[in-house]
């Protein structure tokens, strides 16, 4: 009853609609200009805040260009001779794997992500929530039973389920109070571009090389590009960040 389905979703869209509308909320002010590209300039000027960046970029085009995949994999592997699933997967199972035991496990496992954040080096939470990633497109694509492609869902859950947490609020450890918004549009900006491009990738190398072997060079993507953000390390604690930036990026 594919209908029937839409309308539960549309209806469930305009319950948090109205939800946030009931937010308090306030504009924004600007100091100098409306320039859709004006926070760019952080990039520029904020040596950490492009670190970051540059390794969010790359481990989450090895986690993305995947995701799609994962879809494929299990509707249409019989086009392809290198996926050899020890089952027939139907729809319901699908569901299973792709939605209900990642959501499951990420409603779980928030509240503990969530309470980590405030008292855990941010560098290395986002490490290992970038361990959940890599361990789980290992064991899906090389998976051939369900109740592997089960233990690769659950831990995808575990680290969606931080790295929501993370995605939605790192800027606040890291940007002047008065240039969270700021920081976190230039964020977005670049995860739209990399949310775009990955699955595009993805499906180009699967042309190429097996479904194994990509999750290994994605794993591997998403291990090298963690270990160059705990080069950083000490920059992972708030603290330690304090108010310089505060003063030193100004209007």
């Amino acid at each position: 009853y594919p209908r029937w389905l839409m309308l539960i979703f549309s209806g469930g869209f305009v319950w948090v609609a109205f939800c946030f509308s009931r937010l308090p909320a306030q504009p924004l002010t600007r100091a100098k200009g409306t320039h859709p590209f004006r926070s760019l300039r952080f990039v520029k000027e904020d040596k950490l805040f492009r670190h970051i960046l540059i390794c969010w970029m790359l481990f989450g085009i090895g986690n993305l260009m995947l995701f799609p995949l994962r879809v494929e994999y299990l509707a249409n592997a019989d086009a392809y001779d290198d996926y050899t699933l020890s089952f027939k997967p139907t729809p319901a199972n699908i569901a299973i794997i792709l939605v209900v035991i990642p959501n499951v496990v990420k409603l779980v496992c928030s509240p503990f992500w969530g309470g980590l954040f405030d008292r855990m080096n941010f560098f290395v939470l986002r490490v290992v929530l970038n361990f959940f990633f890599a361990a789980s497109l290992l064991v899906f694509f090389n998976s051939t039973s369900m109740t592997g492609l089960c233990v690769a869902a659950a831990l995808f859950g575990i680290g969606n389920s931080g790295g929501e947490v993370a995605w939605s609020l790192w800027v606040t450890k890291f940007a002047p109070a008065k240039h969270v918004a700021d920081y976190m549009s230039v964020h977005v900006f670049f995860n739209g571009i990399r949310v775009f491009l990955a699955p595009f990738l993805g499906f180009w190398l699967i042309g190429f090389v097996s479904a194994s072997s990509l999750s290994l060079f994605s794993a591997g993507l998403i291990i090298a590009s963690s270990l160059a953000l705990l080069s950083d390390y000490p920059s992972g604690e708030k603290a330690k960040r304090g108010a310089a930036l505060t003063e030193e990026i100004t209007d």
